[in-house]
């Protein structure tokens, strides 16, 4: 595989498909996966496993890695739900069986692996499968390490609603991720992808954004480079009281790599700005008058962090200045919510009664010019531009509205989305809570408006900002012990660090394509 795709459970079947479709036999699939995950575990974990498999082909990998755990001299017991209903999964337990009939689980096991439902079942657990659950709920103890595999049971694969999931610690899945997993990050516990040789995912599936990605696509300098090399950013924001939005995205940028940054701000928080990050050049602009504003000297311009959006000026505004500047752009914050577009409750999209885009993002699109842009909302300012946004369609909503306006569109939260008007999309899974707090935003606003201004597409800036950013956050959490009293300050600091690690964060082990770690719960 080129990468790791994300996936609905029907992706995640086609993809089993495909790949078994290039195989002697099914089996081989099966035997890939429990033999990456037995290894895996081996690897990390007490040699001591309750295993509680499903009649479906999860529990045929369950049967696989029970087997393959007994030959590794591991202590083994198992809990089946029934008899197998599918070829492969009875081949599995015959084939783990060929040693002896396995034990019942005592209580007494180190671990518990999870392999009664794939990603295929939805809905609530009926008949022995429930009574399994029943069962491994009531095997935990607070010494036993929950591990699902590919999935906690009773957790839909693409949707992410529980019908009854027992949480794990760990999930082990294979060579793609699936939706529900990132949306349901209390219930999966740290995520680990693992190498089964799945062949590449149709292209208009989502990839997940990896360090290893994000290595490749970030620009290099050479070893004469200075100030102007490494890219201009101007960062239009900060009005009267919101000198702070403007501060935290100055710093962003600043903690990026940006050879120069320039702030334009309300002549009221010049003061604020000029103490805040002396490094930054610092302008006044007219609060009614954006004239003045030097369009020449930017390589990319930051606009919105500490805009009222509520401004009924200011939309005007911010059109003269896209047509006054012809390099890339952030759009943020206010200066999106300046384009919000009326609620409709019984409207089913945002064009207008002859089919056409509503004008304000028409507006938008027509000053945009089809330059590189990047617009960066949150779910609040992303269904302002987008009324009809529901939450599962956070994967396919940004494309449509990247098309609408021919610009790229990240909708923050974890994960992220990054779309852009040709239909390709990224997902960033990295972050956590510590992230849920104002100002991140700016913060990521700052982060991509330098790689923009280095040559970056509004794409792979896009995407390499909000994995940054969510690395950021789990950096900064690692260190402080937990999300919970991370500040901005500890933010900013752990984001001046992360970039070393890009270079250096690779798999653990040669099976491991990713290691996500588990999200506290505080």
């Amino acid at each position: 595989m080129n990468g790791i795709a994300v996936v609905t459970a029907e992706g995640a079947r086609e993809l089993d498909a495909r790949t078994i479709a290039t195989l002697a036999k099914s089996y081989t699939l099966m035997r890939r996966a429990a033999i990456a995950a037995a290894v895996w575990l081996s690897a990390r974990m007490e040699r001591s496993a309750a295993v509680y498999v499903g009649p479906g082909n999860n529990g045929g990998d369950g049967w696989v890695i029970a087997g393959l755990l007994r030959e590794m001299g591991w202590s083994v017991t198992v809990h089946a739900a029934g008899a197998p209903r599918t070829p492969d999964a009875l081949r599995a337990k015959d084939d783990a069986e060929r040693a002896g009939p396995f034990a019942q689980p005592t209580g007494s096991e180190a671990l518990l692996l999870d392999a009664l439902l794939g990603t295929g079942a939805s809905g609530t657990p009926r008949g022995a499968v429930a009574e399994a659950m029943r069962a491994m709920r009531a095997a935990v103890r607070d010494e036993c390490v929950v591990i699902a595999i590919d999935i906690p049971s009773a957790l839909d694969a693409t949707s992410g609603d529980d019908f009854g999931a027992l949480a794990a610690g760990h999930t082990l899945t294979f060579g793609s991720v699936k939706r529900g997993q990132l949306l349901r990050r209390d219930l999966v516990g740290a995520l680990h992808v693992l190498e089964i040789g799945l062949v590449d995912a149709a292209a208009d599936e989502p990839q997940l954004v990896t360090a290893r990605a994000v290595r490749e696509w970030l620009p290099t300098f050479a070893p004469d480079a200075y100030k102007g090399t490494r890219g201009r950013v101007a960062m239009v924001g900060g009005g009267d009281g919101m000198a702070g939005a403007a501060i935290i995205a100055v710093k962003g940028a600043h903690a990026s790599g940006a050879g120069m940054v320039r702030a334009d701000v309300a002549r009221e928080s010049m003061l604020a700005l000029q103490i805040a990050v002396p490094f930054a050049t610092v302008r006044a602009h007219d609060a009614r008058d954006w004239t003045g504003i030097d369009t020449k000297w930017p390589d990319c311009m930051v606009i919105g962090p500490g805009l009222d959006g509520t401004d009924p000026d200011l939309r005007e505004r911010v059109l003269a200045l896209l047509y006054a500047f012809d390099g890339p752009v952030v759009l943020d914050a206010g200066a999106l919510t300046a384009f919000r577009v009326p609620q409709q409750p019984d409207a089913e999209s945002i064009d207008d009664s002859d089919g056409a885009p509503h004008p304000a993002l028409e507006a938008l699109r027509h000053a945009l010019r089809g330059r590189p842009a990047l617009l960066t909302p949150h779910i609040g300012e992303f269904r302002g531009l987008w009324p009809s946004f529901a939450p599962l369609a956070r994967f396919e909503s940004p494309t449509e509205l990247a098309r609408v306006l021919n610009a790229t569109v990240l909708l923050k939260g974890v994960p992220t989305v990054i779309a852009s008007p040709d239909g390709s999309r990224f997902v960033s899974a990295t972050g956590n809570p510590a992230l849920a707090m104002g100002g991140t935003g700016d913060l990521l606003a700052g982060i991509a408006g330098t790689l923009l201004a280095q040559g970056m597409s509004a794409l792979h800036a896009g995407a390499v900002a909000a994995w940054v950013h969510g690395a950021a956050a789990e950096r900064a959490t690692e260190s402080h012990g937990g999300w919970r009293g991370v500040t901005m300050d500890r933010l900013i600091d752990a984001l001046t660090n992360v970039w070393p690690q890009i270079f250096s964060g690779l798999p653990a082990t040669p099976q491991s394509l990713l290691d996500l770690p588990s999200i506290p719960v505080q």
